[in-house]
């Protein structure tokens, strides 16, 4: 986890550092507009995402498959929740240390693909989304797609209260508050971590290691978020332990 520092290298990035994750799964696509359609039409009194862009609680007909976009940090919590009790099974935002390696791969790469540059692998430099299958060609090793580019992904790490300086500087350690889920209650300003990039971004600011934070109450037009599948003790060792363990 973590760059290098050197040229382009933000210092809150650095250094690189092991982390050590219990096993888990991962979304292999951000949430679409589609999926949380559904959500939308049995939860009534969620807020729609844009209501410019939705009608009658319906995304454009031509967007279904884009990841939605619009959405708070809080919205993405209640849509976790709600899968939950759709199905009984604990999902939940991913930290950013389990998007990191969902992104990179054990091997640590820059980009979800390898360790240089290949133009046609994301979305980029562009004002405008694209649905969650266009580039099938970026896809991680852990068999993960969009980790670059496109929208922005909400985590549920703590960045801080102060925009100038994270609170919680690498090594990343799961126990030290940076995972405090109800952080605002104490707090009078809080900012949350969220990975990856858009679709807003030129290439140079896409790499799997780069961190931006927002408020948790940003409701912006290149942000969603995918999630995360709490893996139970049996069901982990059930599994080869070769395959990988994001979905």
């Amino acid at each position: 986890m973590g760059s290098q520092p050197g040229e382009g290298i933000i210092a809150h990035e650095t250094p690189p550092h092991q982390v050590d994750l219990p096993a888990y799964r991962i979304g292999r696509y951000p949430v679409t507009n589609r999926q949380y359609a559904v959500f939308l039409k049995q939860e009534r009194r969620q807020e729609v995402p844009d209501k410019r862009v939705w009608m009658l609680r319906e995304p454009p007909a031509d967007k279904l498959d884009h990841p939605v976009v619009g959405v708070s940090w809080h919205d993405a919590r209640t849509y976790c929740e709600w899968l939950f009790r759709q199905t009984g099974r604990r999902y939940r935002l991913p930290t950013e240390a389990e998007w990191e390696k969902a992104a990179r791969g054990a091997e640590g790469w820059r980009y979800p693909w390898g360790d240089d540059w290949e133009d046609g692998r994301c979305h980029h430099s562009s004002d405008r989304t694209q649905p969650v299958t266009a580039f099938p060609e970026g896809t991680s090793a852990y068999g993960c797609c969009e980790m670059l580019g496109n929208v922005q992904e909400w985590t549920s790490t703590l960045w801080g209260s102060d925009p100038k300086a994270t609170a919680f500087p690498y090594p990343y350690r799961v126990n030290d508050g940076r995972e405090d889920l109800e952080a605002e209650q104490r707090l009078p300003v809080v900012y949350r971590v969220h990975r990856g990039g858009s679709h807003r971004d030129d290439r140079s600011k896409l790499r799997c290691s780069a961190r931006g934070y927002a408020a948790p109450s940003s409701m912006i037009g290149w942000r969603g978020f995918r999630v995360v599948l709490d893996v139970e003790e049996g069901e982990a060792h059930a599994e080869d332990r070769q395959r990988p363990e994001t979905r």
